[in-house]
């Protein structure tokens, strides 16, 4: 297709002359659906200020705080003066108590489904047949995939009030009998790939990419099936917590189960409950540091435990030795998972 016949494309579409000057074709494709993302963002930062009765340098630090390159931005809109009013006019004390700690999650979670969002798109949907291209066409799909993203930000909230309402319904549970606010009582597992990091020596990019894809796809079904949750992925392992044991036992032995075909890469999995610290949606203290210490000790396809998990209802073990871990100063005596029900 033309470059002209593009170019009056997007000025259908909302582009100005200043706008569409000297871009590329692919630069064109992207200004499709970069009209979409900028769509009612009008507003500067002194805009913002005068609206809510505030200093240009407070909107700045709110999203600063938030992680972002306020400069690098596309503009701000209606939404950002209510954000920016409920930090502003907060008397609950609430904002200035944890304010920032959220921010930084809130910031710092969102970047990552950004990313992982403009990921899915590169890699999954956007044309790369240079030689049989509809420039037209392709610029209609950028624009497109950019107005179903801000649907999806649209009902961010109502997902994240469902999240919240689940969160402080474990939360309870896990705090009951427990003193200490920073404490909660669980169990933690980890499965990681062993062979992962030789199979990235020689695996094409898109090779990696589809076994990260299908572990996590496989964690988080499993994990939500069995009752429990994946608290995080780090690349080739993921974190697990569950109320119980036995739950984490059961996502664990599972997962490598649906795994354990793929010759390129061989699960294992460490498990361990007791009180964990608990903080900003992670979980740290000597619980976790076992169950990831236990994984590394644990041989491709084996879950292994310690010693007051094994006696869990539930869980068929059998002996694995004493092992000196790292950061203990006493051996552990592990225990191998046959089941867990």
């Amino acid at each position: 297709m033309a470059e002209p016949l593009l170019r009056a494309h997007l000025a259908e579409l909302g582009a100005t002359d200043a706008q569409v000057t000297d871009l590329s074709n692919d630069e064109l494709i992207s200004l499709a659906g970069d009209l979409q993302l900028r769509a009612g963002l009008d507003l500067d930062l002194d805009d913002i200020a005068r609206a809510v009765g505030c200093d240009t340098n407070q909107v700045r630090t709110i999203y600063e705080g938030l992680g972002l390159r306020v400069d690098d931005l596309a503009g701000f809109g209606d939404g950002d003066v209510a954000l920016t009013s409920l930090v502003v006019r907060d008397t609950s004390g609430i904002v200035d108590t944890v304010g920032p700690q959220l921010l930084r999650v809130a910031g710092s979670t969102l970047a990552r489904l950004a990313d992982a969002t403009v990921a899915a798109y590169v890699q999954d949907v956007e044309h790369r047949d240079h030689e049989t291209r509809d420039l037209i066409a392709e610029a209609d799909q950028n624009a497109l995939a950019s107005a179903l993203v801000r649907v999806l930000g649209d009902a961010l909230p109502t997902i994240f009030r469902h999240h919240l309402w689940s969160a402080v319904r474990r939360q309870r549970w896990a705090q009951s009998g427990v003193a200490a606010p920073e404490v909660v009582r669980l169990a933690i597992g980890f499965v990681d790939l062993v062979g992962f990091t030789s199979l990235s020596r020689f695996a094409t990019p898109a090779d990696l990419i589809a076994t990260i894809d299908d572990f996590e796809r496989r964690a988080f079904e499993v994990a939500h099936r069995q009752g429990g949750r994946i608290v995080k992925s780090i690349g080739d392992e993921v974190m697990i917590a569950a109320d119980d044991a036995r739950t984490v036992a059961a996502i664990a032995l599972e997962l490598i189960e649906s795994i354990g075909a793929d010759p390129s890469v061989a699960p294992r999995g460490g498990v361990s409950a007791g009180d964990v610290l608990f903080r900003l949606g992670d979980y740290y203290g000597s619980v976790v540091n076992l169950a990831s210490r236990l994984t590394a000790e644990a041989v491709p396809g084996e879950v292994l435990t310690d010693q007051p998990l094994a006696d869990s209802p539930g869980m068929s073990v059998q002996p694995a030795g004493r092992r000196s871990l790292k950061g203990f100063s006493e051996p552990v005596a592990a225990w191998s998972v046959e089941s867990a029900s």
